[in-house]
């Protein structure tokens, strides 16, 4: 998918532990920049927007809806006026050609707090994608047409309303991809991370997370820095050596892993012995049966009330959104954690930490970019995911945390992670 828009600058990735400072660098670059330079700060929750808007002397606004204006349209009012501007993912994740268009003509600077979902599936069946595929107008041109990497071109002009409209939206925006004939996918606009000046990407372990596989996928160019900090000078973006000089002894002293001791009267650890236990599809086959969805339950109830004597208002759980309500533990219903959550203090007070996914990228996305040679790590995926998790917790206050992982896997990975293994 070869684009007009013109890369301005390298992006830079700013790959530091959770806890090393990133936003408070970022806080601070924007405060120590001239007036001339205008900035976008995106984060995925609104608490984090607060947290921007309040500790930089430049002035943010953030969109919002008003009336018919919604708060795209507000978004490119903003741009347009040249203001700062501090928002969420899911708002940047609805881009199109107008507004890349004005963020072309300025002179903005882009940090992304945390990776953004840059490719989603479009709910839409084979046969529906097979029937479209197959469709002409009246002069007998194509619907759509598919060029040599899948995107999906939309042909028909006079076709304004209708089942497909969603279909078309996409396409014209040049974010919409067929795979196998049988998926389609949405993909972040390419051409928004090269309309900025300068862009930054707050994050950690970048080569495990999709957000890396795309911009491999489309050669787009980056480069890593890391976050440090001296007594007097502040934060500084330094270069980029790895993760060999983390500080990963220290949180092996802050996380304790729960393992049955001999005395137990029952491992609450064996549920997860198979390498795909509490994987998604394990999960949907195997919670058809109430005694194994009571076993989990009663398991992870035993591990907080009972082994860590720990009160509901410091416990955080998660698994997959489908099977949140099948698995809440008994006192657990306020305490659910998302499995993606990440850039967030929401949950700092949270001492025990129950994680019941084994997690895996979704299959044909990982077939997506295996077909154009991109290849994945997924165990590097899902450590970047379990990582992000657990930061969530009182470990962001340099407090110790218990963690109960009964997937084998998922606690095999957090191991060699702790031990410098991976």
């Amino acid at each position: 998918m070869k684009s007009l828009v013109q890369n301005r600058n390298p992006i830079t990735v700013v790959d530091s532990i959770m806890g090393s400072g990133k936003t408070s660098w970022a806080i601070q670059y924007i405060n120590e920049s001239p007036a001339y330079m205008k900035f976008i700060f995106i984060t995925p929750y609104l608490t984090e927007i607060d947290r921007v808007i309040e500790n930089t002397t430049k002035k943010f606004i953030q969109p919002e809806q008003k009336g018919k204006k919604s708060k795209l349209e507000s978004l490119k009012q903003a741009i347009a006026n040249g203001e700062n501007i501090a928002s969420t993912h899911a708002l940047l994740k609805r881009s199109d050609a107008e507004l890349i268009q004005l963020l072309e003509a300025e002179n903005y600077i882009l940090i992304l707090d945390e990776v953004i979902d840059v490719i989603d599936e479009v709910s839409m069946t084979p046969d529906d994608i097979r029937i479209l595929n197959n469709s002409v107008d009246e002069e007998g041109i194509p619907i759509i047409s598919i060029g040599n990497r899948g995107e999906v071109t939309w042909n028909a002009r006079d076709y304004d309303c209708g089942n497909y409209q969603s279909i078309r939206n996409i396409a014209n925006a040049g974010n919409l991809v067929l795979f196998d004939e049988a998926k389609m996918y949405w993909l972040f606009p390419t051409d928004l991370f090269k309309v900025f000046n300068e862009v930054y990407i707050l994050t950690y372990m970048f080569e495990g997370q999709i957000q890396c596989y795309y911009y491999r996928l489309f050669n787009m160019k980056f480069n890593y820095k890391s976050v440090g900090y001296l007594e007097g000078s502040g934060y500084s973006l330094n270069e980029y050596k790895g993760r060999t000089g983390e500080n990963r002894k220290h949180f092996k002293s802050l996380i304790n892993i729960y393992y049955s001791s001999p005395s137990d009267n029952r491992d609450i650890n064996k549920i997860g012995e198979k390498f795909n236990a509490f994987s998604k599809s394990y999960l949907t086959v195997n919670l058809k049966s109430d005694k194994y969805k009571n076993m989990i339950k009663n398991n992870s109830y035993n591990f907080y009330r009972h082994k860590m004597q720990c009160s509901t208002k410091k416990v955080i759980w998660t698994t997959f959104k489908d099977f949140q309500k099948s698995l809440t533990p008994s006192g657990l219903k306020k305490s659910f954690v998302p499995l993606n959550a990440r850039a967030t203090n929401e949950y700092s007070l949270a001492t025990s930490c129950i994680y019941l996914a084994n997690r895996y990228m979704n299959p044909m996305i990982k077939r997506f970019f295996h077909s154009h040679e991109i290849k994945v790590d997924e165990d590097m995926f899902a450590l970047s995911e379990l990582l992000q998790w657990l930061f969530r917790s009182a470990i962001r206050n340099d407090e110790p945390i218990n963690v109960y992982i009964p997937s084998e896997r998922m606690r095999t990975l957090l191991e060699k992670y702790l031990n410098n293994e991976v």
